[in-house]
Parts: structure tokens; sequence; C-alpha cells
């Protein structure tokens, strides 16, 4: 009897601890992500008249074929509500280096592991000097770029997602 107790307690631990091993996290000691919310790859949200939680403007700003590290207009986020900022743009294929950051710099944003493939979500923190994120961006086509903060301007999430 005492050792069917043991062996069940073992086999209960081992099917806990694998469930706890697969939750999506942040990082290896952050708590788990919320599920995806599909506004951060909705291509058509529409703005919102506030300008959220980052001033002055926010923009995607990297080695980008016309403007390579300059604040251009067709990389100018704008607030969709909820700390989510977007800009949809033309983006030619290849990988781009890039920050979402303000005209001054002052603040800057890259996402964790440096890496954000095409059509995926990752998390998004503060940025600096040679803290670039490598998009992938797999062929020619409008792309949505997203940011997302929380009311107190701590970085949440970042995307980019080709549009439909």
């Amino acid at each position: 009897m005492m050792k069917k107790k043991v062996f069940s307690t073992i086999i209960l631990a081992g099917i806990l601890s694998g469930c706890a091993a697969t939750s999506p996290t942040t990082s290896d000691n952050a708590p788990p992500m919320a599920p995806e919310d599909s506004r951060l790859t909705n291509c058509s949200l529409p703005t919102v008249d506030d300008r959220g939680p980052i001033r002055p403007s926010l923009y995607v700003i990297g080695t980008f074929p016309r403007g390579e590290w300059l604040h251009t207009d067709n990389h100018k986020m704008s607030h969709k509500g909820d700390g989510i900022y977007q800009v949809v743009s033309e983006e030619k294929a290849g990988n781009v280096s890039l920050q979402f950051a303000t005209m001054s710099w002052n603040p800057q944003f890259t996402v964790s592991g440096l890496k954000l493939p095409a059509g995926t979500v990752k998390e998004l923190k503060r940025g600096g000097f040679a803290k670039d994120t490598v998009a992938t961006l797999p062929e020619d086509g409008t792309y949505v770029w997203t940011a997302q903060f929380s009311d107190d301007k701590k970085p949440i999430k970042a995307s980019v997602v080709k549009c439909e």
C-alpha cells in the first residue's frame, strides 16, 4: 500500500512539473504571459483620440531601405487604445535591425532575445545602444508593427505580422 502512495505521488509530481515547464513565460523567472491578444496582430485597428502612455510619438526605427535609422512618417506609430501602438507599412523581404523609440531616443525598446520573426509576439523590454531587435520579414508586403505598454509606461509585448 505504501509503495502505491509513493508511486502515485511521484507520477502526480511529474505530471504537474511537466505542465509547469510547458507554460508560456516571458523569461525563466517571470510569470506566465497572458493568452495572445488578437489586437496585437490586427492590421486594421482604429486609432483612438488619446496619445496613450508613451509620449512623444513612438516610431519603428531601423535599417529600413528608405530612412535607415531615421524617424520617418511611414514608421510613426499611432495609439490604438489600451497602450497598444501600431503602424502599417510596406516592407521589403529580409532582416531589419530595429528598435521602437521616440524622436529623442528616450525611451527606446527592443524585444527579449533580440529576435522578432514575422508572425510572432514577443516580450518587449527597454532597449538601448547596441540592443537592436532583428525582425525577419519573409516576403515583400504590408506589415503591422505593434508595441504594447502598461498604463505606467512599462513595456509588455511587440510583434510584426504580415497583413492579408
